[in-house]
């Protein structure tokens, strides 16, 4: 057996449907034990920052369960922009509260305390109604599965990338710097992008989604039309 040989039999397991399923929810069981086991603090206390210590565990807990019930994909993400691409996205407001080394010093704007934590909780809520909704088609990696229209897609094609937006803007005004908000400002245009390659896949192959996208936008009416049509 030839090296590509090799090579093609290596993406297709670690991109297959089981595998890749199996690691989403391996890591977002092994995040949720974390936030257990070093805020267990946050846990009771009655403040808005339990409230949304809940409701982001909530959160990853629906990831494990739609990484585990999912169904088999139409179209399987190919290539670095469909794969590795969309996991550095998701991956990149973890920057804004993570104090990795070398990050500047951060600081919280003075009297937005209210509005960092209404938007990380009005974001967190519209995730969950997202994945709640999208189910077994819920994928990380550019993947096309049955396409939704219903619940809260009626009104936002793009649920979980608005509220993660919504999120990161509340995270960034409570750990703001120079820095963060470049990088803020990047995961936006990265969930934009990423949301028109998906977009490019579900036109190509579901003509109900063209006309779909060319009626319901990012919020409401706005940001319409479908990039493959």
């Amino acid at each position: 057996m030839t090296w590509r040989n090799h090579l093609v039999r290596w993406r297709e397991r670690v991109l297959g449907d089981r595998f890749s399923s199996r690691i989403g929810a391996i890591f977002f069981t092994a995040w949720i034990a974390q936030r257990v086991l070093f805020r267990p603090g946050e846990l009771f206390a009655p403040t808005a920052a339990a409230l949304t210590w809940w409701l982001i565990t909530f959160q990853f807990a629906l990831f494990v369960a739609a990484f585990l019930s999912r169904q088999p994909t139409r179209a399987a993400a190919r290539g670095v922009m469909e794969t590795l691409f969309p996991l550095a996205c998701a991956a990149m407001p973890f920057a804004l509260v993570v104090p990795y080394p070398f990050r500047p010093p951060v600081r919280a704007l003075a009297g937005v305390g209210p509005l960092s934590s209404g938007l990380v909780i009005a974001g967190t809520l519209v995730i969950i109604a997202g994945v709640m909704q999208l189910r077994k088609s819920f994928a990380i990696m550019t993947e096309v599965r049955e396409p939704v229209f219903d619940g809260i897609y009626r009104w936002t094609r793009h649920p979980m990338y608005v509220g993660s937006m919504l999120t990161a803007a509340g995270a960034l005004l409570q750990n703001f710097s120079a820095w963060n908000g470049l990088v803020g400002l990047a995961f936006c245009a990265c969930q934009v992008y990423r949301a028109r390659l998906e977009e490019r896949k579900l036109c190509g192959l579901s003509p109900e989604y063209g006309r779909y996208a060319a009626t319901v936008g990012w919020v409401g009416r706005l940001g319409r039309l479908c990039p493959g049509r």
